[in-house]
């Protein structure tokens, strides 16, 4: 076989390879409905869905459906991400990522603020919701150095709060 006929078939299959790659190609979705009210939920702008400002959560869905899991989501990307919440030497001795978070957090006082860490009777009060706020009643934003959380993951760890 001559080179000079393989060689535009190569070429071809590498363009379409780039293509694929960079538009980056459909998958299989393993559950459409949860995508499908997570991308309604987060919308554009990252906004909640609803005019209340919440997400489409229920208390009771333990940081699921719309949301999915809000650890694996939310807290091992966002607050394990630079180091500072993470399995290894925690900021404020709060790990975020590893299994059994609410056993580590609900009802638990803050180590310099006067509030529970989580608190499911009263999720806004729970520092862990606070923090995410502009202007928390203790201490900065979090997270440090990083973006701000949208009003929809908000909602969501609210949500998870409660659920606890």
């Amino acid at each position: 076989m001559r080179i000079d006929a393989v060689l535009p078939k190569a070429a071809l299959w590498l363009v379409a390879a780039a293509a694929c790659a960079l538009s980056g190609c459909p998958g299989e979705l393993s559950n459409k409905a949860d995508f499908e009210a997570y991308a309604a939920t987060h919308g554009d702008a990252g906004a909640p869905a609803n005019e209340a400002g919440t997400s489409a959560v229920s208390a009771g869905s333990a940081g699921t459906g719309a949301c999915g899991d809000v650890v694996t989501r939310i807290f091992v990307p966002t607050c394990s991400g630079t180091g500072c919440h993470g399995a290894t030497a925690p900021q404020q001795d709060l790990d975020l990522v590893s299994p059994g978070l609410a056993a580590r957090v609900v009802g638990v006082q803050a180590k310099q603020c006067l509030q529970l860490l989580v608190d499911p009777a009263n999720p806004e009060q729970s520092l862990m919701y606070q923090k995410l706020l502009t202007k928390p009643a203790c201490g900065a934003q979090m997270p440090l150095a990083r973006p701000a959380l949208s009003s929809a993951d908000i909602s969501c760890v609210r949500d998870w709060i409660a659920a606890q």
